[in-house]
């Protein structure tokens, strides 16, 4: 708490008056960056275009938010901390993750009801989407085995996961 104090040009009695604990306070971090990462992710739920357009700007959008220096390093200290702090593993989950399939399963039932996607589970949908959208790419890179993705990486990735996708789920 220090630390943050003095980065913040503020007391860690002040900090505390807000938070009763450096977890309490890691908690509304967490909530902010999920929240406003989960927005910036949902302009398919209002894209128009193609069906592939549409899911091609949710995949890229996905990958680069996770692919994020700032994303990374919450991803690594969720990981890292949630053995020692399960609530914190259960409430990133809860927040992030969770919130973030949720939505998308929304935006596929949707779209199975106009016809678009052949009837499903949308939830697994939604999660086997994600993962096609990642896959490859975002572990190595969490775990640094690889350099930060180019653009044309992240556009074959984009690619290969939609076609992946509507190969399975197109109506």
């Amino acid at each position: 708490m220090s630390t943050i104090a003095a980065r913040l040009g503020g007391s860690k009695g002040t900090l505390y008056n807000y938070f009763r604990s450096k977890e309490e306070l890691f908690q509304a971090v967490m909530q902010r960056q999920c929240s406003a990462r989960a927005e910036t992710l949902f302009d398919i739920e209002h894209e128009e275009g193609s069906l592939r357009a549409r899911l091609e700007h949710y995949a890229r959008s996905f990958l680069k938010l996770l692919l994020e220096p700032d994303a990374m390093a919450l991803n690594r200290l969720v990981v890292g901390e949630s053995e020692r702090f399960p609530e914190i593993g259960r409430g990133f989950y809860q927040l992030g993750p969770r919130v973030i399939m949720t939505r998308m399963a929304a935006v596929f039932e949707e779209m199975m009801d106009q016809g678009v996607l052949r009837r499903a589970d949308p939830l697994v949908a939604a999660q086997q989407f994600k993962d096609l959208a990642i896959s490859g790419v975002y572990q190595p890179r969490l775990w640094n085995a690889i350099e930060p993705p180019d653009e044309a990486t992240i556009e074959r990735q984009v690619a290969n996961a939609v076609d992946t996708f509507l190969r399975a789920y197109r109506a």
